[in-house]
């Protein structure tokens, strides 16, 4: 599932980064998510075609009195997109921010978590209809 990245979709990837809040895909070209900096690996499949909730493999996302800035490396096939969204609730009703990242293939990307602030993270993976497509979803916490 490594892939090269074109030039041409680097920029575009950075590009598409900036404007969205996340993280470009690594500029060496191939993203390594079995690197063991991530703490927690989440191996799982998906059906195509349709946002999904938890596809990080939590239901809610609850973080305590620190904020953290999350790190997150996908491996999906080469042949398909996993969009991902991530909905963030800051403490007593305050406004809800949301990230996204629709970058085709595999990517990192990065995404804040406030101090005790409420988030979900919801994906839609493409592909051929009604069947199901593995991923492998990496995680590392970091200091805001």
């Amino acid at each position: 599932m490594k892939r090269t990245i074109p030039v041409l979709a680097a920029v575009a990837g950075v590009l598409g980064a900036t404007l969205t809040g996340t993280a470009p895909a690594s500029a060496a070209g191939a993203v390594d998510c079995n690197s063991p900096e991530y703490t927690r690996v989440l191996e799982t499949y998906i059906p195509t075609n349709i946002q999904r909730p938890a596809v990080d493999g939590r239901q809610y996302n609850i973080n305590g009195p620190d904020a953290f800035t999350y790190q997150v490396c996908v491996d999906i096939p080469d042949t398909s997109t996993f969009t991902i969204e991530v909905r963030d609730w800051a403490p007593n009703g305050g406004p809800q921010t949301v990230w996204t990242d629709d970058r085709p293939g595999d990517k990192v990307f990065r995404f804040p978590a406030g101090a005790n602030h409420f988030w979900q993270v919801y994906g839609t993976m493409t592909g051929p209809g009604s069947t199901y497509i593995t991923y492998k979803w990496a995680e590392k916490r970091l200091p805001a």
